[in-house]
């Protein structure tokens, strides 16, 4: 999976209302990337959560 798929991918997860409020509760990201595997399209792996993250984060810096 490319890092524009990832991102897409981390986008509609992180934004998906179903889960904000367990999302806003989140320490950590090993707590959201736990979270987001509730969903039944979020396959990615840690790795390429992590990758999406940072990438993310880049953007807006």
């Amino acid at each position: 999976m490319d890092i524009e798929e990832i991102k897409h991918m981390l986008f509609h997860a992180l934004t998906e209302e179903s889960l904000e409020a367990k999302l806003d509760e989140a320490k950590s990201q090993q707590e959201v990337y736990r979270i987001l595997q509730e969903l039944d399209y979020f396959t990615l792996t840690m790795e390429e959560f992590q990758q999406g993250i940072e990438a993310m984060q880049k953007e807006h810096e």
